[in-house]
């Protein structure tokens, strides 16, 4: 398979994912409406509190959870489907036919990814017109931080491989998910400062990607400029964990075939 018959196929499946989204177009529009309600109860809770006094944060503690859950929702919805993907394909029964066709990893895998970050831009949109205009939190977003926001999308799509070749042996993983997804939450500054925490939890911080995504993106917009230092590990990251990705389902998937689990939901 040559490159460009590589993009006509994944064009052919972006189309097909984008239809299957819509298909359930109650679900896609409850979708579309959750993020507007979400940011509306944060962006009122961060206000009082600053007008109670405020907690003493940078910008405001407003700014600071309004940012915290747009970055979280941009990362979460990236991370979800591309662990997702491969389980979809196996819930509807055709996963076995795309395993058998070439670059069978890299093809649903990319068009669930590529539709579901379109996804992302639409919440983000949303988001930040709901917290600018009916809560009048002003966000500084620079064209350097949506970059930033978009390359911390990036260094978590090589984790969500990990969920999926998990999720191809032990099929209902949901509660896995969201255990993972409640635990960064909490871990990596969604709601309220790192240093907060405990000693023993901050050291848990450091070593999940996400908290350096929240951290330069505050940064940015409180002081227009992104911390180098949080580019660099958002990179290496990525790179990490689309290797690691890459290889456990991989692996996941021979297992699968070999154990006769890869067409059975």
């Amino acid at each position: 398979m040559d490159l460009k018959q590589y993009f006509h196929i994944l064009y052919a499946f972006l189309i097909r994912d984008w239809q299957r989204r819509w298909s359930y177009k109650l679900n896609f529009i409850a979708m579309l409406m959750y993020p507007i309600v979400w940011v509306s109860v944060f962006a009122l809770l961060g206000r009082t509190v600053d007008e109670g006094g405020g907690m003493g944060i940078e910008g405001g503690f407003a700014t600071y959870i309004v940012v915290g859950i747009i970055t979280w929702r941009f990362i979460r919805v990236g991370f979800f489907d591309s662990s997702w993907s491969i389980r979809w394909e196996q819930h509807i029964g055709t996963f076995k036919n795309i395993y058998m066709i070439p670059h069978h990893l890299l093809v649903p895998v990319s068009a669930t990814a590529l539709s579901g970050f379109t996804v992302s831009l639409l919440n983000f949109v949303e988001m930040w017109l709901v917290a600018e205009f009916v809560f009048g939190i002003s966000l500084n977003l620079t064209l350097p931080s949506f970059l930033f926001l978009v390359l911390a999308w990036l260094s978590v799509i090589g984790f969500g491989f990990v969920i999926a070749g998990i999720a191809v042996l032990y099929k209902e993983i949901q509660a896995v998910f969201t255990v993972i997804f409640f635990s960064f939450q909490f871990f990596c500054g969604v709601f309220f400062p790192v240093s907060s925490l405990p000693r023993a939890a901050q050291y848990i911080s450091r070593a999940i990607p996400i908290t350096y995504a929240l951290n330069g993106m505050r940064t940015s917009m409180n002081h227009g400029y992104i911390p180098l230092n949080d580019v660099l590990i958002m990179v290496v990251a990525g790179i990490i964990g689309m290797v690691i990705g890459l290889v456990t389902l991989h692996l996941c998937l021979q297992k699968a075939l070999k154990d006769g689990k890869l067409e059975r939901y």
